[in-house]
């Protein structure tokens, strides 16, 4: 049978409250007394109760992470590995808990956020991909749940607390750089059109394309950015006639279904298909020469969100957060010069 924090205090000679004070703030407590516990807390094998530490000044040091995708999607997109990851090392840093959660449906999930944050199950929350919808966010900012949000909000509110990388300025500069190469017909893979991102990129794709008049030809179709949507979309498109000559991928998973595509076909990367991509999360590594793509800065994002909300749950009264990170098109060997 488990020790219990009684047993200890028995042992020690002490009160329940000092082996809690040396548990959550041993700062406070006597050397002498410190030592006493802690020998005694090492003789019975005492583990405190997690979620009992958690609460210190009745603030749940606990956050969660909403991924509002199926568990397949977020295994394959190491976007959401790299932030969570993240998330959890800062958390740690700080003596917090991370819990993840996925799910498809954001309106259940929304009030099953507001149970646990009036439980105390977690003191706040961080909201990845935002919809275009504003319905959970109305919904949030009603009952008070403290959230941040990584991407940008549906709705724009001083409420509202974001961070986010320039995803118009990444479509402009893809496009941008297809179009100096001499291509004409581009194929746009983009995001699920209920998310803020490809609402972005797509504004960014229309921008470059504004510049350069009526001459281009930009085809763009939707994925749910997994590896077999990127795939069966660029099948499409290059078995349709007159076929792009460059395809932009919203993610380099999708541009690994591109090139799946392509060399089914018997196209080469880049002599017969330039290719760019949105990001570079770790699969653009596998290609067999450097991939052309755009360096968004997406590994800080669930650096600046944690640390947000650790200030806002322990009380710090930090200031409004919405950063946007600027990006850079970084050169590869996976663009050339068009040919028709």
């Amino acid at each position: 049978m488990a020790s219990t924090i009684n047993d200890v205090a028995k042992l020690a000679e002490v009160s329940r409250q000092t082996v809690s004070r040396v548990i959550n703030e041993p700062s406070l407590v006597n050397p002498k007394t410190l030592e006493k516990v802690q020998r005694a807390i090492e003789i019975l094998d005492y583990h405190p109760n997690v979620t009992a530490r958690l609460l210190v000044n009745k603030r749940v040091k606990t956050m969660g992470l909403f991924m509002p995708f199926s568990a397949d999607q977020v295994r394959q997109n190491l976007f959401f590995a790299t932030l969570s990851s993240t998330i959890c090392q800062i958390c740690s840093q700080s003596d917090f808990v991370m819990q993840m959660f996925t799910s498809l449906s954001r309106e259940d999930s929304s009030r099953f956020f507001v149970k646990l944050f009036k439980e105390k199950q977690v003191g706040g929350l961080i909201l990845t991909c935002p919809s275009v919808s504003n319905d959970e966010l109305i919904f949030l900012l009603s009952e008070k749940i403290p959230f941040i949000i990584i991407g940008r909000p549906g709705i724009m509110s001083q409420q509202i607390n974001y961070v986010d990388v320039n995803n118009v300025q990444a479509g402009d500069l893809a496009i941008e750089h297809l179009i100096q190469y001499g291509h004409r017909r581009i194929g746009f893979l983009n995001g699920p059109a209920n998310m803020t991102l490809s609402a972005d990129l797509n504004k960014g794709v229309i921008t470059a394309a504004q510049r350069h008049g009526a001459k281009l030809d930009i085809r763009e179709s939707e994925t749910d950015l997994t590896l077999d949507s990127g795939y069966h979309q660029a099948l499409i498109l290059l078995k349709s006639d007159q076929r792009p000559t460059a395809i932009f991928t919203a993610d380099d998973l999708l541009a690994v279904g591109v090139k799946k595509a392509a060399d089914e076909l018997g196209l080469s990367i880049p002599s017969d298909l330039s290719l760019i991509s949105g990001t570079n999360s770790g699969w653009g590594n596998i290609f067999p020469q450097e991939l052309t793509y755009i360096d968004t800065q997406f590994e800080r994002l669930g650096d600046i969100a944690a640390k947000h909300m650790i200030r806002f749950i322990l009380e710090e009264q930090p200031s409004n957060l919405s950063e946007v990170l600027p990006v850079r098109l970084v050169l590869g060997q996976t663009c050339a010069s068009a040919h028709e």
